[in-house]
């Protein structure tokens, strides 16, 4: 017995000895802020983790904290959350954890709590300052507090609080001078920044600008002035519009010397533009001209069947458009008015018949309208702002020279400038199309059928086959107008009806032709091409809208349904789609041009419409390769081609 007490008391040293408690915190120091309305402290909110190899997982926590970081211990607490208030400062704080089998972990996790004012001042600073320039002295000052309209800090009482102000981009932090002053050869706009900092040296700056000018002709620095033109670019909606072009030309005759003619062209990558022509004679007579431009994109950017629908029911009366930069939008041809001309030009673009419009640019930038709700303003359109300085004495802005861009085209002004907003379009309008299995050199019609009843304004589609697996040959069901197909194998279709068009569910939209270059499903060879034409539907009735169109081929009897990857060719990776009537295996093997194996997967997918995801990106070089799907008995093969 005594052999077996010492053989247990042996074993608890043992297991007490290599037991041990691990910090799994980071311990790192940490800064809180004051708390509102308290200028002396902020809560600290603070817990710790640590791990145990004791049979029993429980930690005891404990802490010390140290205020000031002197040395001393001030607080003690055997709570495992810190939650007070602490005074401003830095501070140490000691963590102790202990197990259950007496395990004690004390100060391995230390670290300072530094609490401290978080707030700048708040700053509201007037929106620029004018001043004369007046002889003899022809100089002007300009002090911090001339463009202060209000100011006020959470800790610093306002006689406590520096100031400083310098010319924008000249110095960089705090400034050390409180004014500003300009000279007989200062004359012109100015930005500057206005600083104020705290006790604690938080500081917060606004920015104003100063406008130096001098209109009695007494105060003359050379012999050479600027003519500076400014101005914004937006839509019509009053969204900021970046990247595009200022042209701006100038005409001079100064009183002695040769004619002057200048050109500056400027592309602008903010909403805004700021140009000059520079060092003109002074006492010359001057005229010039500025106009916008946007050059380059996607001439179908924002452009659809659905504009094609606006445009058509404002004509028929049905419904006009909203406003005038609407209507100049919808104006393709440059006619002053809207026609079935322009219906002809744009569907033309959506068809890819046209890759341009032949008659105006992509984009069209005119002055704002006078009244935008005058929906035959077309003599009032104008693109070019004139300016004239007939005797130039000292610098001269030209301001307010804004432009609205319009989207050409694009009727309901929908064209992406920046990120593309959230679509709240209605569910899917679903097309059942037929499916069959063709032989080589086997020709069918595929009927696309509306899984639904609808009435239909109009809808847009592209349909791309793959050379290697099928050719479209012809359509049916659509008004030969509305249809084009490229030598590259893709239909494009924009159908669009004056009165609504009324389908019952199950009634065919159109029917294609096609020829079999392989053996195998027409859902193999031919998919919905998302780009540049979106699939879409525009509805009447109680679900007016636009509705998106998906196609689904009918689910056969037995046996899988195949569609091809998309994108292809694609880039980082491509999807490869697959309809089973049943749980089954699914083996996907690529290959390259000399037959060599290059991946290879099995997987097991369940019943219904399922998505393969391949990471061609990660796995394959730039190049041509071939794939095959087996499913069963099933095969399905193809080409791959990876940009």
């Amino acid at each position: 017995m005594r052999r077996v007490l010492l053989l247990l008391l042996f074993c608890c040293f043992v297991l007490r000895s290599f037991a041990q408690i691990t910090w799994e915190s980071p311990c790192t120091d940490k800064i809180f802020c004051f708390d509102p309305g308290n200028c002396s402290g902020g809560t600290v909110t603070l817990w710790e983790a640590a791990a145990t190899n004791c049979g029993s997982p429980t930690i005891n926590f404990s802490y010390k904290i140290d205020l000031g970081n002197n040395g001393s211990i001030d607080i003690q607490s055997s709570d495992d959350t810190i939650n007070q208030v602490l005074p401003a400062g830095t501070h140490q704080i000691i963590w102790r954890a202990q197990d259950n089998c007496g395990n004690v972990s004390q100060g391995g996790c230390t670290y300072l709590i530094t609490v401290k004012d978080c707030n700048p001042p708040n700053l509201l600073c007037i929106n620029g300052l004018a001043q004369n320039l007046v002889a003899p002295d022809c100089a002007v000052v300009f002090d911090v507090q001339d463009f202060i309209l209000q100011v006020n800090d959470n800790c610093t009482p306002l006689h406590a609080l520096d100031f400083g102000i310098r010319l924008t981009g000249n110095g960089m932090g705090f400034p050390s001078d409180t004014s500003l002053s300009f000279g007989i050869c200062d004359q012109g706009y100015f930005p500057v920044q206005i600083w104020a900092r705290d006790e604690n040296g938080l500081s917060n700056a606004c920015n104003s600008y100063v406008l130096v000018q001098e209109n009695a002709g007494l105060c003359i620095c050379n012999e050479y002035a600027d003519i500076r033109l400014e101005g914004c670019a937006r839509t019509a909606d009053s969204t900021r519009l970046d990247a595009y072009r200022i042209r701006a030309t100038l005409q001079g005759t100064p009183i002695q010397g040769a004619p002057i003619s200048q050109i500056i062209e400027q592309d602008i990558q903010d909403s805004c533009f700021s140009l000059a022509f520079a060092d003109l004679p002074l006492n010359g007579s001057y005229i010039g001209s500025v106009r916008a431009g946007r050059f380059g994109g996607d001439p179908l950017e924002g452009v659809s069947t659905f504009d094609l629908v606006l445009i058509n029911r404002h004509i028929l009366g049905q419904q006009p458009l909203e406003n005038f930069y609407q209507v100049l939008a919808s104006d393709v041809n440059q006619s002053n008015s809207i026609s079935t001309f322009d219906i002809i030009e744009i569907r033309k673009l959506i068809l890819g018949i046209y890759d341009s419009f032949p008659q105006t640019t992509s984009w069209r930038f005119v002055r704002p309208a006078p009244d935008p709700l005058n929906l035959a303003a077309f003599a009032e359109v104008r693109d070019t702002y004139p300016f004239a300085v007939p005797n130039l004495l000292n610098d001269t802005v030209f301001s307010r020279l804004d432009f609205v861009g319009i989207k050409m085209g694009d009727a309901n002004a929908n064209a992406a400038l920046h990120e593309p907003a959230a679509d709240d379009r209605a569910a899917p309008l679903v097309l059942r199309a037929d499916d069959p299995l063709l032989e080589i050199g086997e020709e069918a019609w595929i009927t696309f059928r509306l899984s639904e009843a609808a009435e239909l304004y109009g809808w847009q589609m592209a349909l791309q086959a793959d050379a290697a697996f099928l050719e479209i040959q012809d359509v049916q069901g659509v008004s030969p107008q509305g249809v084009a197909l490229t030598p590259a194998g893709a239909l494009r279709i924009a159908c669009l009806a004056d009165a609504p068009d009324r389908f019952a569910a199950g009634d065919a939209l159109f029917s294609v032709r096609v020829l079999a270059r392989q053996s195998g499903r027409v859902s193999g060879g031919l998919r919905v091409s998302g780009a540049p034409l979106a699939p879409e539907a525009y509805t009447s009735g109680a679900a007016a809208g636009v509705r998106s169109l998906e196609v689904w081929p009918e689910q056969p009897t037995a046996g899988a349904v195949f569609h091809a990857p998309q994108p292809n060719p694609f880039f980082g990776e491509t999807t490869f789609g697959l309809e089973l009537p049943a749980s089954q295996e699914v083996l996907l093997e690529v290959f390259d041009l000399t037959g060599r194996r290059v991946y290879r997967a099995v997987r097991q997918l369940e019943a219904g419409r399922q998505e393969w995801v391949f990471p061609g990106g990660q796995l394959l070089p730039a190049g041509v390769f071939a794939w095959r799907i087996q499913v069963g008995r099933e095969v399905w093969s193809g080409r791959l081609v990876r940009r």
